[in-house]
């Protein structure tokens, strides 16, 4: 039997994301790529693509006409994990998931 209340792990994310299939690029200081975002929050995403920034490099994801400032803080091979520098509203996430939905982009090339 354990002594005193159970430790409950926290969170790391400041907001839950969303599992979610944009178009998007990623502009870092002296190349761009374009990346699909694969989860979004308020607060983050997920990118997936080959040749991504490092971890600790800023860059600015545009999906869409919205654009947002972000930090990347982990890097897999093929994946990556960004922060935004000021949290991303409601609103604005719902417009950036409207205009950068990949069926839409896909359609627009058939």
């Amino acid at each position: 039997m354990r002594d005193g209340p159970i430790e409950v792990p926290k969170c790391r994310r400041a907001a839950a994301r969303e599992g979610v299939a944009l178009a998007a690029s990623a502009l870092a200081l002296g190349c761009s790529r374009s990346v699909i975002v694969s989860d979004l929050s308020a607060t983050g995403a997920r990118f997936e693509a080959k040749d991504l920034p490092d971890s600790g490099e800023e860059l600015l994801m545009v999906a869409g006409t919205q654009e947002a400032f972000a930090r990347v803080v982990w890097r897999t091979e093929k994946r990556c994990g960004v922060h935004f520098d000021d949290r991303l509203g409601e609103d604005l996430l719902a417009l950036i998931k409207k205009e950068a939905a990949w069926s839409s982009i896909a359609c627009y090339y058939n």
